[in-house]
């Protein structure tokens, strides 16, 4: 693992579960309560069908969203860990329609890249400032996505 200098680590008891518990809301939202529904929790009983649907011809797709973020957390972990991830990130968007098998494959590979990324968040010794970055940004950035997500399922 690689050493970087004391002023740059940020070691505060409640900085990792917060962190952890703001990741938990929006992926899997607060079923105690019910006021926030996550990512996961909106898209883990949708079908094939309606992970295809968007608010318009053009427009994203419920599959093309959950796609976006899977790669996002995926991304997380990898500059976390500080190793490379070339992404393709337009490939998600061009997600159309998918059939039940595309479609569970893009509910799991989002679920395994959450489950992972949160592994990585619990096993941090230390946080620096641009780690600490990129795990706010991209909790706030999947937060935008369940947003999103809801707004189609409106319509």
């Amino acid at each position: 693992m690689q050493q970087y200098p004391e002023p740059e680590k940020l070691a505060h008891p409640g900085l990792t579960q917060g962190l952890l518990k703001t990741l938990e809301m929006a992926m899997e939202g607060d079923e105690k309560y019910g006021w926030y529904n996550g990512l996961l929790f909106t898209v883990r009983n949708l079908t094939a069908e309606q992970a295809g649907k968007s608010l318009g011809p053009g427009r994203s797709t419920i599959a093309a969203h959950a796609d976006h973020v899977r790669l996002c957390l995926a991304y997380a972990c990898h500059t976390l860990r500080g190793e490379p991830f070339p992404v393709d990130w337009g490939k998600s968007w061009e997600i159309r329609s998918v059939g039940e098998a595309e479609w569970e494959e893009i509910k799991a590979g989002l679920e395994q890249e959450y489950r992972a990324l949160h592994r990585l968040m619990v096993e941090k010794p230390f946080w620096r400032e641009s780690d600490l970055s990129t795990a706010i940004n991209n909790i706030a950035h999947t937060a935008y996505h369940a947003g999103a997500v809801r707004q189609i399922l409106k319509g």
